[in-house]
């Protein structure tokens, strides 16, 4: 029973990571457009070592956003194998 709800919890978590890493790619391409405020690239690399990758991945490619850079994305390829494998580990251990 606890087992199931650390599950719904995980879940839970990675939902609303992934909707506010995807959220963060949509604010930083908004703020490039508009010549206003940026959104760090450590954020993005952060937010997607706590689980957001699937959200920053998915921004990327509904807003064209920095995906011209390959120092970026490898990054965010490197953050996304971390936060996939620490996942995994959760999941598997509730």
């Amino acid at each position: 029973m606890r087992s199931a709800l650390v599950k719904d919890l995980i879940w839970a978590y990675q939902l609303l990571v992934n909707a506010g890493s995807f959220l963060l790619m949509g604010f930083d391409k908004l703020g490039g457009k508009l010549d206003s405020e940026r959104v760090p690239e450590m954020w993005f690399f952060l937010v997607s070592l706590a689980g957001g990758f699937g959200g920053v991945g998915l921004g990327m490619f509904v807003f064209h956003h920095k995906t011209s850079k390959p120092s970026f994305q490898i990054k965010i390829a490197t953050a996304a194998i971390i936060g996939a494998l620490g996942l995994a580990l959760l999941v598997l251990r509730a």
